[in-house]
């Protein structure tokens, strides 16, 4: 007999009134489904009942109400045995026949469960007729009468249309008249009709569905095909169950079962022992020879309402044995078991099908015909051979068999009753108990559709003795949380960012990798999110196979790594994960004190994107569909091979002859962050044929084209900016399958819209069909321009270039040392007054910092206080002596950085001339308002008739700054803030610059003649060609190459992944070549050349196909030195060279910015003096509940004598115990900082009056919603008290936690002294907010002594509004 469910809810009938047990009975009705794999679903919740009756499984939900009513009449457990007696009666004639081998006899399972779409229909008539019974009123003292009379046929074949299903809007059963019926009393409270709305917090998310199979068990045909070869490296089909437990899968490539349902009377049953079973379809992915990259259909409508695999797990598995889970997943892989024909003869097919590849074209037309596709699959037969001959070997990725086995134990797992969850809490869920060390066995606690909310969740986890004494994680922010509780996974303009790391496991058990997920972040879309789904991308950063950490395991094993990695199936979160594109990641730097000094280590990384193809919650992909639908609801998806997720991106069958390498790099446009704007009609596309050329045949418009007037205006609009000012002279962005710049036509004002692509922007034929491809993607827009700081990569190119070396080395000094003066300056005045220093911090944050405040809608915190340390400053900026560490800490990054800021220059994007106006060595550049230089004087809206330097970074060849001539044409002067270059020449402006292009390069513009002035052009050198010397050498594979493989998607991806993941040797080059040239003190000499057009080749590494090995790299440095070149003296902290420097980085370092930092440092601490921690401002809220106590006399006198404490005597005594008991794990909390401060915080916020004393007074308090803002005045005593006993040991500590409430009191103190209230902001008008330069100024010359001077501050009303001297 199947596990009795036992509700929590008493078995005999209960007067329950409405639905007050409703979450109960949900919770058993979702138990007994899935024990028997019936698959019943719940009425979705978040439908209206128009679209209910659309959905294919309407009919069933009357399961759903029916067993609701028995439920609350207690008769379910009636129900449950009669309908496990029937099910055995049934399940008794269901044989499996493990791996469907002829030589093996089958045998019955022991779970009465359905595996096939049949059997599952005969136990839903079974259930049918037992309700038809119950509510009939049958004699309960005959329960196995229903079940014993239940008829069993014989298993059918259907007919490919059979397993169809048809809309049904009968309230009765599909199949059966109507009948009527009286309601009984007991039911007037509970039957609901499944078209009714529930109530969220009973139905959750997850009734959108209900858990089910990765894919479907289809139906059985025999075989007549014969088995073929399995390939070596065979991968788990997307298209089948992933769990292992529900199915076999074959590795070779076509082998068909003959039979799998048999009769007991078929063959004498086996050893007892013996494991079986049940035949699911299933195909390796690499046994198919497909030129393309798109997937046929893998199922019918009926597929989708295949048995749940993760219910089979959880009943055939111990949650202790994981490890079996995967392995039977990679036993899946490499059986020789025979499958459904059906399936089978359809891969068949495609293998033997003649291939005609779509070449791309000379030219590419406004639109081409749409990707080539595949036939649907074929029903006909055919045969298996008997033999298990054809069974391969397991095989190894890399020969490392045992490392592999700890390999497919990377991926942990969720119990199995966490399915029926939404995704984001199975996600937090499972990301808490890896931050914590929990194993996944110890989780039993059931999923309650509670937990949708954050706190609640966290509390339920916080609560279980597993998790006690545990730091929790970082939380996720609530506004990402209720967008990952949205079914698009997203909010307006954002969507919900999944990511994750693998870090090397040093110990010599266990999963080689410890897996990390990440809290959730909201970030601009990609084109690939957006078409579907951000949920179904997960970000994966991983140790580069370079790194230290990652040798260590051995050559063997870090190719097993590489090929588990590209080719394995990864099972996380009821999904199958699947990598498909992979790029380098920021390098984590890491320091370890020792006793001597500190040591840190830079660790490289990759950064790894897996895309689900399947899962338990996903359907089946339909006949005629080549792509999952667009718009997909989480938890809703249709199931989609990485493959064909390809094809549709890169359209791959009509770009065939393009390199591997370099169509593999094209995916990262698809994963491109951007702003989506205009969807733009085909008709409106314009593809000019040929690019702008010069007499020599060089592109003078490299990733450059032109869009109408219209359009750029539309686009200023969609993304919000704003109205009043200038349409952007141009946008970086991506369009189908352009990438680069595009500028308004200066020739067009009409409002038409309409875009052009240029050849050099089109990276792969596209045939802009779907409105995704006809989207304009904005990565940024062209800005007000500001003076910038001089590149310090570009001092030793400026001094070689000098007239006068010494005098460009005194000058760059100069501006160094006016610069920081000027900025410290500023700072030290800032400090004078709140206003003033409100400004400088505004004046001085990152352009980051109003994104930041814009996606979240409010100025974030954590814990108490602002993320930021800017806002930070800002929000304390009453608070002079606690944000004077602040302050320093700002003051000295101006030493770290030595930035050299230069007034009369800028960055600006650069653009083309193309009216053909600008002659060769001519450049236009406008501003949209006066660009102003204070030190100077200058202040103008264009250049014109003036010499200014060109220069992009990185720069190497002495070439790469140019002396151009800045002139003013009219027909330009509507495009501003952008650098226009001339078309003209045999060479274009951009190439003679660091070998820059105009799709969105970004130039360094100076127009300062004390630098200007003093420099002189080089010519551009004549480049050695490195592949003829053989010191590099380039992979020219195409995808037309790939043909004959087996598996074309992961070969394709195999190759790109294994040459992506060497080692890039970039960066030590680049570090090489700086040492070498300051060794020399040259940077125009043969070796630096050659050096430099090194880095320049591998600048494109990965796009080129570029070979450059560690040996490559080891002989060419022993041909260009015997000796290591040391590290030059501007890499340390403090001088070591003899004498006064010489090299300019080093003399600006050494000679100018740190004596001027030092000195002004120096000077700034004199005047500031001791910042005092301690503010009685803070304590005297907390004072006045303390003169409620007793006089401390008389509390001792009363405790000698035992009498009972006052209230306020035990509220203060109580909540001091609370307050120190969570301070005292300040100092011993470890892990990262947000994680620590939050979960303190969390605690903080748990204490609350205590319970031993009953007053009126305390619970006044803690008024609802002052809680909730953190304003009651129980929040305020505890913050006020908190200071007060820990403002000198643990300052951090008070602030972080109670920085909201301390920013409160001070506000209050300082306000009485004004005279006036402290004003409130509501959160979104606080982010909005900003200092009034013209009032910040007239606060500083009242604090100077001073009135402000008339021409300082006089606004546009008072300079128009007459006096009455004037009548």
């Amino acid at each position: 007999m199947a596990p009795r469910l036992e509700p929590p809810t008493p078995s005999t009938p209960t007067k329950t009134k409405g639905r007050r047990n409703l979450a109960d009975f949900d919770i058993w009705f979702l138990e007994f489904s899935n024990t028997y794999n019936l698959n019943l679903r719940r009425s979705p919740s978040d439908l209206s009942p128009q679209k209910k009756r659309s959905l294919p499984y309407y009919s069933e939900l009357r399961y759903y109400e029916l067993l609701k009513v028995q439920y609350f009449n207690g008769k379910h457990t009636v129900i449950q045995d009669l309908f496990d007696n029937g099910a055995k009666n049934i399940y008794i004639n269901w044989v499996r026949k493990p791996y469907a081998e002829s030589n093996i006899t089958p045998f019955p399972t022991q779970l009465p469960r359905a595996t096939t779409e049949p059997e599952r229909r005969q136990l839903l008539e079974l259930l049918r007729a037992i309700l038809d019974d119950i509510g009939g009123s049958v004699n309960l003292s005959s329960r196995a009468s229903v079940a014993d009379s239940f008829s069993y046929d014989p298993y059918v074949e259907p007919s490919p249309t059979s397993g169809i299903r048809t809309k049904r809007y009968s309230n009765e059963w599909p199949g059966h008249p109507a009948r009527k019926r009286t309601r009984s009393s007991s039911e007037i409270d509970t039957e609901v009709d499944p078209d009714d709305e529930r109530p969220p917090s009973v139905l959750s998310v997850i009734d959108r569905g209900v858990v089910r199979t990765a894919s479907p068990i289809p139906s059985v045909v025999p075989s007549r095909a014969p088995s073929i070869r399995a390939p070596s490296t065979p991968r788990l089909d997307p298209n089948r169950a992933f769990y292992g437990l529900t199915g076999s899968a074959n590795t070779s490539e076509l082998t068909i079962a003959s039979k799998v349902f048999s009769s007991n009377n078929d063959n004498e049953p086996p050893p007892a022992s013996q494991e079986t079973q049940t035949t699911v379809a299933a195909s390796s992915s690499r046994s198919v020879k497909l030129p393309l990259l798109s997937r046929p259909d893998l199922g019918s409508d009926t597929d989708s309402l295949a048995p749940s695999s993760s219910t089979e797990r959880a009943l055939q598995i111990s949650f202790s044995k994981h490890e079996r889970l995967q392995e039977s997943v990679r036993e899946l892989l490499n059986d020789g078991s025979s499958t459904y024909s059906d399936l089978s003869h359809r891969l068949e097919k495609e293998i033997t099908r003649s291939i005609i590849p779509s070449l791309p074209p000379d030219s590419l037309p406004p639109a081409s015909p749409p990707p080539m596709s595949l036939p649907p699959f074929s029903h006909t037969s055919s045969h298996v051979q008997d033999s298990k001959s054809h069974v391969p070997p397991r095989t190894l990725y890399g020969g490392n068999e045992a490392f592999e086995q700890r390999l497919h134990r990377v991926w942990p797992y969720l119990p199995m009753h966490y399915d029926r969850a939404p995704f984001v809490v199975r996600w937090e869920i499972l990301r808490v108990a890896l931050h914590c060390g929990i194993h996944m066995d110890d989780l039993r606690i059931e999923y309650d559709p509670s937990w949708t909310d954050q706190r609640t969740l966290w509390a339920r986890l916080q609560a279980l003795p597993i998790f006690q004494g545990k730091s929790f994680p970082e939380k996720s922010r609530p506004e990402v949380w209720t967008a990952a509780l949205n079914d698009k996974f997203s909010t307006t303009g954002k969507s919900v960012v999944l990511t994750a790391s693998l870090t090397p496991n040093t110990s010599k058990s266990g999963p080689p990798f410890t897996l990390r997920l990440n809290p959730l972040k909201l970030d601009l879309p990609h084109r690939l999110s957006r078409r579907f789904g951000s949920d179904r991308f997960i970000e994966l950063v991983i140790p580069s196979t370079g790194s230290q950490d990652v040798k260590n395991f051995g050559e063997a094993a870090v190719e097993s790594f590489q090929q588990w990695l590209v080719n394995d199936c990864h099972v996380l979160l009821g999904r199958i994960w699947t990598s498909f594109f992979i790029k380098p990641s920021l390098p984590k730097k890491i320091t370890n004190n020792d006793t001597l000094q500190p040591q840190s280590k830079t660790i490289y990384q990759e950064r790894v994107y897996l895309f689900a193809e399947d899962g338990n919650d996903f359907h089946r992909l339909k006949p005629e569909e080549h792509w999952s639908p667009k718009g997909e609801p989480v938890g809703m998806h249709t199931n989609m091979g990485r493959g064909s997720l390809i094809d549709w991106l890169l359209q791959v069958p009509n770009n065939q002859k393009q390199p591997v390498l370099k169509l593999f790099s094209r995916i990262a446009l698809g994963l491109s962050r951007t702003h989506p704007t205009v969807i733009v009609r085909p008709e409106q596309i314009r593809h000019r044929p040929q690019d702008v050329l010069s007499p020599t045949g060089k592109v003078m418009n490299d990733g450059i084209a032109r869009m109408s007037h219209g359009l750029a205006r539309a686009i200023r609009d969609l993304m919000g900016l704003n109205p009043n000012s200038p349409i952007p002279a141009g946008y970086q962005g991506r369009f189908g399958s352009a990438k680069g710049f595009w500028i308004r036509d200066t020739t067009d004002s009409s409002d038409e819209i309409w875009i052009e692509t240029t050849p050099s922007q089109r990276k792969w034929n596209c045939d802009y069909l779907e409105d995704d491809h006809r989207t304009f993607e904005v990565r940024n827009e062209s800005r007000e321009l500001k003076s910038a700081n001089l590149n310090l990569q570009l001092l030793p190119i400026l001094e070689d270039r000098a007239i006068d070396k010494s005098l460009m080395k005194n000058q760059v000094g100069a501006f160094l040392r006016d610069s920081l003066k000027r900025d410290l300056d500023a700072q030290k005045a800032a400090m004078l007054h709140p206003v003033q220093f409100w400004g400088w911090v505004f004046e001085n944050s990152p352009s980051s910092r109003r994104a930041e405040r814009v996606n979240h809608g409010h100025v974030p915190f954590t814990a108490g206080l602002p993320s930021s340390r800017e806002d930070i400053l800002s929000f304390l900026v009453f608070l002079r002596d606690i944000a004077w560490k602040l302050r320093m800490e700002k003051c000295q990054e101006l030493q770290d950085r030595l930035n050299v800021k230069v007034g009369r220059s800028t960055y600006a994007y650069m653009v083309v001339d193309f009216l053909g106006i600008l002659e060769e060595d001519e450049i236009h550049l406008g501003f949209s308002s006066s660009f102003t230089d204070e030190d100077s004087g200058f202040s103008e809206t264009f250049l014109h008739g003036m010499d200014v330097l060109v220069a992009r970074t990185p720069a190497h060849y002495p070439s790469d700054i140019q002396k151009v001539k800045a002139v003013f044409k009219p027909e330009l002067g509507t495009l501003k803030d952008v650098i226009i270059f001339s078309t003209k020449g045999n060479i274009p402006l951009a190439e003679k610059l660091s070998g820059g292009d105009y799709d969105g390069d970004i130039a360094w513009v100076c127009w300062e003649p004390r630098i200007v002035n003093n420099f002189q052009n080089a010519e551009m050198p004549v480049v050695p060609d490195l592949f003829q010397q053989g010191v590099v050498r380039k992979e020219n594979e195409t995808y037309l190459d790939l043909l004959g493989a087996k598996d074309i998607t992961s070969e394709f991806l195999t190759k790109a992944f294994l040459f992506n993941m060497q080692q890039n040797l970039l960066g030590m080059c680049t570090n090489y070549k700086e040492k070498f040239c300051y060794a020399r003190n040259s940077v125009h000499d043969d070796s630096a050349i050659l050096l430099s057009t090194l880095i320049s080749h591998l600048v494109d590494r990965a796009k080129q196909g570029i070979v450059f090995t560690n040996q490559d790299w080891a002989q060419l440095r022993k041909s260009l030195s015997r000796v290591e070149p040391p590290d030059p003296p501007y890499k340390k902290e403090h001088w070591s060279g003899k004498g006064e420097p010489t090299h300019i980085i080093d003399y600006v370092k050494f000679s100018v910015g740190k004596p001027t930092v030092e000195t002004e440092l120096k000077a700034f601490n004199e005047s500031l003096g001791h910042a005092e921690q301690f503010d009685k401002d803070l304590i005297r809220y907390y004072q006045h509940f303390e003169k409620l106590q007793r006089p401390f006399n008389e509390r001792k006198e009363a405790e000698r004598m035992g009498l009972r404490k006052s209230t306020w005597d035990t509220i203060l005594d109580e909540l001091r115990k609370d307050i120190d008991a969570v301070a005292q794990e300040w100092p011993s909390s470890r892990g990262e900082w947000d994680a620590k401060v939050t979960n303190l915080f969390d605690k903080w916020q748990e204490i609350s009056p205590t319970s031993k004393v009953k007053s009126k007074t305390v619970r006044s308090l803690l008024q609802e919603d002052q809680v909730k803002v953190g304003l009651s005045p129980w929040d305020l005593l505890k913050a006020s008290f908190c200071f007060k006993m820990y403002y000198k040991k643990f300052p951090m500590f008070v602030w972080y936690i109670t920085g909201r409430q301390l920013a409160y009191l001070k506000a209050q103190c300082v306000s009485k002294g004004k005279g006036a209230s402290p004003v409130l902001m509501i959160p979104t008008m606080y982010a909005a907010s900003r200092p009034d330069n013209k009032i910040v100024r007239a606060f500083g010359a009242l604090d100077d002594g001073r009135n402000m001077a008339e021409g300082e501050a006089i606004d546009e009303e008072e300079a128009t509004t007459l006096s009455d001297d004037d009548y």
